[in-house]
Formats: structure tokens, sequence, C-alpha cells
């Protein structure tokens, strides 16, 4: 009985971050993912805190006799998952979207956050190695991920205006898997998934449907001057969350735009019967286009604007390239704002 809790503590924290880890791989590497392993990771810290605490093992005292020469390996326990919980923690609030509705639940992560990394405080009285590795190792991949979000961004290739008339939060972009699910696709790794800000707010209160998102039947226009080569809208937009079974329909209705330089600008997930162009016209840049709906592969409505460098998106050579709004404009990542 004395090794059961080592052994299930050890395949537990292993099995956790493996998981998160392969995450990345799948571009499911997000705040979500974050927050769902921090109160997951609360409640097992309060479930074998008790635990220890009825069987009489549960290390009060550590903070106070931190010093003494016999907590060694209690200590290097505690840093390491304390360390690791941190970074989670910092990589949650980090990375979740900023908008004035969802602010509490930012703060609540940083509670969760703060709670667990002082439950790493209270170890069992017996020093158990084979979790702290883990945690270690753990830390130290969130610390590098987080480490590249802020990295100074790519050189911006083309650069465009802004495809829409009011402010818009870029929810998904950058070169950290943290930042964007796009960096686990061979084609769309410099892609932006942007939302429209209204007073604050990237929902609508008391909207119903697709309308609760304030992106919904926004108004969009050309961000470049060029001509259409791809314009589709004869797919039904879906409410709320939707994974289609074709590949081909993941972008959803859509406007492909030839520019001068040869590269192509991509807008999906366009609203159903909204087009305001067609194949073979010759657009400019302002000119209205479309309206921002919630077709193909969606979690709400929402723009993917991509510049690429092949017509098709699903072609094997096409790539991403890094862009940039107006003359002196960076490439944006997550949480930036454009537009208003």
């Amino acid at each position: 009985m004395r090794l059961l809790y080592p052994i299930t503590t050890t395949v537990f924290s292993l099995l956790a971050v493996v998981v998160l880890g392969a995450s990345r791989l799948v571009g499911a590497y997000s705040h979500q993912a974050f927050a769902f392993a921090l109160l997951v990771g609360l409640a097992w810290a309060v479930a074998s805190r008790g635990w220890l605490a009825w069987r009489g093992r549960l290390h009060r005292r550590l903070l106070w006799e931190w010093s003494r020469p016999e907590n060694r390996g209690l200590r290097a326990q505690v840093m390491a998952r304390g360390a690791f919980w941190l970074m989670l923690g910092a990589a949650t609030v980090a990375v979740f979207p900023r908008s004035e509705e969802l602010t509490p639940f930012i703060a609540g992560v940083a509670v969760v956050a703060l709670l667990r990394v002082g439950a790493s405080a209270f170890p069992s009285t017996t020093p158990n190695p084979g979790p702290s590795v883990v945690a270690g190792l753990g830390a130290l991949m969130l610390l590098g991920d987080l480490g590249v979000a802020f990295w100074p961004t790519a050189t911006p290739v083309v650069r465009l205006q802004p495809p829409f008339l009011d402010e818009w939060l870029v929810i998904q972009g950058g070169h950290s898997p943290m930042q964007s699910h796009h960096t686990a696709a061979y084609n769309q790794h410099h892609a932006l998934d942007l939302v429209r800000v209204l007073d604050g707010n990237i929902f609508v209160e008391g909207g119903e449907g697709n309308a609760i998102a304030s992106s919904w039947e926004a108004p969009l226009v050309s961000p470049v001057a060029g001509r259409v080569v791809v314009a589709r809208d004869t797919m039904e937009d879906s409410v709320g969350m939707n994974l289609v079974a074709k590949k081909n329909d993941a972008v959803g209705n859509v406007i492909v735009i030839e520019t001068d330089s040869g590269h192509f600008v991509l807008l999906a997930h366009l609203r159903h019967g909204s087009l305001q162009v067609s194949k073979g016209d010759v657009v400019t840049a302002g000119q209205p286009i479309a309206k921002a709906g919630n077709s193909g592969n969606t979690s709400m409505s929402h723009l993917h604007l991509q510049v690429q460098t092949h017509l098709d998106i699903w072609d094997p050579d096409n790539r991403s390239v890094p862009f940039a709004f107006g003359p002196e404009g960076r490439t944006l990542r997550r949480n930036d704002r454009v537009g208003g």
C-alpha cells in the first residue's frame, strides 16, 4: 500500500504531461486545455492531500523547516512541481483571449493556479521523485513555448489593409503553439483567426445562435487590390461549433484574391450567400466583398485570414507567408487588436 501513492502520482503526472505535449501536434495546445489541466490538477491536489492527511503522511511544516538538511528531497520536489503549475498558470493567463466579458475567467484561472502552486508546498513526508522529474520537464516545455510566444514576430512578406471596418481581436495567431493551432498545419503557420470586438466584448449579451458572436454577419472588405480567383458561398452556416467531413470544406465559404506580387489572400468561414464578388472580378482594397459567417470548420463566427503561395490551400507545396497591416505594422499574434 505504501507504494500505491508514489506509483499512482508518477503515472498520473507522466500521462498528463504526455497528453499536454501531444496536444501541441494536433493544434489543441490552448488556453482551454491549460485551464482544464489546472482544474484537474487542483482537484487532484485536494484529493491527494486529503488522503495523505488521513494517513498521517502530509508534511504541514515544510515551509518552516525548509533549510533542514533532511528536507533536501522535499525541497526539490516542491520547487519542480510548483514550477510546473506556475508555468501552466502563467501560460493560460498569457494566451487567454482578452475581452471585457472574459476578464472574470482570467482572474479565476489565476486564482486556481495560485492555489495549485500553494498545494505543492504541502507534500508527502516521503519524497516522491517520479512526479517531480516529470513536472520539471513539463515546466521546461511550457517555459520554452511561452518564450517563443513573446519572441519578435516574423518579418512581413506582404502588407494588407484590415479587411473590416471596426476593431477585431486576434484569437489564433503567432509562432508559438500556445498562441495558434495553425502552427500544427503545414499550410497555415502564419494564418490569423480574428473576431470582432464591440464595446470591449467579443460576445453579444442576449444573442442567440450564431448571433451570440459579435463577428456574425460583420461586413468585410478586400484587404488588397487584385483579381478574385476563388469565390464560393454555397455552404450553409453551422450554428456554433462544426467539423466537416471533407477536407476541402474546412474553409467553408471562401474568397481567394490573387495579388500583383503573385501571392494569394484567403478569407474563410464567410456567411452563406453574402459574397458580393465573383470569380474573375478585379477588386480594389477597401471594396465590400462579403460578410463574416460560420461555415466550414469553426468553433464560432470568425474570420480566417492568410496569405499563401499557391491558389489551393491544400496544395502540398502551399505555404502561408507572414503578413502585416499597413505600411508600418508588424505581423500580429494572439490578443493583438487591429482596425477601428
